[in-house]
């Protein structure tokens, strides 16, 4: 019996939990092969998915087309008052090395960032020209925030 009161306990906390995130998916075609999350991703169209709550902020990567999946730890970013209006995912490109660094969500004032890699790390010190290269998402789906 008690075994069931703390399942049920974990149950409901689970759900309170995710009533209290925010979950967004983007499209975006990305042109190029690029580093996310310590694996290299080939280019196509790729499905965005952000979640962000007060626990644990992730971002994963889908090309169902290609098959190339991958999740990360992300950072949050903003929270200032403006909100996007586009969605879009921003790259630092190092020569000709793209590495996957923030997701802006169309409506949201908080995106999320990327820590950077070892690999981005060691190439950062070896490259002195960094470029952003900025590419539009658009909203798949998105699920407001309930609190």
């Amino acid at each position: 019996m008690r075994n069931r009161s703390f399942a049920m306990l974990g149950i409901l906390a689970l759900l309170a939990a995710a009533s209290a995130f925010g979950q967004s998916k983007l499209l975006v075609d990305i042109p190029f092969e690029f580093h996310f999350a310590d694996v290299v991703m080939p280019a196509g169209q790729y499905e965005a998915d952000t979640v962000i709550s007060n626990v644990r902020n992730v971002l994963s990567m889908k090309c169902y087309a290609c098959g190339a999946r991958a999740i990360a730890a992300t950072i949050p970013t903003g929270g200032g008052i403006d909100l996007p209006t586009e969605g879009r995912l921003v790259f630092k490109k190092y020569g000709e090395t793209y590495f996957l660094a923030e997701v802006s969500i169309p409506g949201q004032a908080q995106g999320a960032a990327l820590s950077r890699s070892k690999t981005e790390r060691e190439l950062a010190r070896t490259t002195p020209d960094v470029a952003r290269i900025t590419v539009p998402a658009r909203t798949s789906h998105v699920v407001i925030a309930r609190r």
